[in-house]
């Protein structure tokens, strides 16, 4: 049995040594991770992994969008309904403002996320359950953390949510404002790391989810 166990062991070690499992743990990069479409969808044809979002050239070129770091994926064309409650003080100005304009390009549910270079992609996920990926899946935000809205002035009225000078516990993020789009509004790249460079977390979360540290990043509870 313990030499059954020891052979596991090498062999697990092993494993992770292989370049298909290099970029899969937190905060080791984008290559095999789950946002490395060659290993969780349909492969591009180069094997490029960059190129499912970006392309160096003939960039899309959109007048909804006010964030577009040479894209190459197709935009949303959903409306999409944001979150609202009584007890939220914020006021959704656009839920897809910055970066998760291109976030909701995957997570629609209408577009597949194996799409790129004008390709049409053919692997569509549209579950918004437990496990689903397609949280605005017919543009419904209504049960997602709100977004598009200006932080710094719920904080400014809200004493159980940090000001944005706040320092976080990741060591690559100094305070909240660097979570924040132009140091100010809400967005999905708030609390997720897309590139898996700063994530701390197998959902590419910024901090851990142990004891709600990412919650507590921002909520004074």
């Amino acid at each position: 049995m313990r030499k059954l166990t020891v052979l596991l062991c090498v062999v697990i070690m092993a494993l992770w040594a292989l370049p298909a499992f290099a970029g899969s743990a937190p905060g080791t990069g984008i290559v095999d991770s789950q946002h490395d479409m060659n290993n969780v969808s349909i492969a591009d044809s180069q094997g490029r992994v960059c190129a499912f979002c970006h392309t160096p050239h003939h960039a899309l070129d959109d007048a909804s969008a006010d964030y577009l770091p040479l894209w190459s994926h197709q935009m949303t064309t959903q409306t999409f309904t944001p979150y609202s409650s009584d007890t939220l003080d914020a006021n959704v100005t656009d839920p897809l403002a910055g970066p998760s304009r291109l976030c909701m390009s995957c997570h629609d549910g209408a577009i597949a996320v194996d799409q790129h270079y004008g390709l049409a992609g053919s692997d569509l996920r549209t579950g918004d359950s437990w496990g689903g990926i397609a949280v605005g899946a017919g543009g419904d935000l209504t049960n997602d953390h709100p977004i598009g809205f200006d932080y710094t002035a719920v904080a400014s009225v809200d004493d159980e949510i940090r000001p944005e000078t706040t320092p976080t516990t990741n060591p690559n993020i100094p305070t909240i404002a660097d979570l924040l789009l132009d140091g100010t509004t809400m967005t999905c790249s708030s609390c997720h790391d897309v590139h898996n460079t700063d994530s701390n977390d197998n959902y590419f979360l910024v901090n851990l989810q142990d004891g709600s540290q990412i919650c507590l990043t921002c909520h004074d509870k």
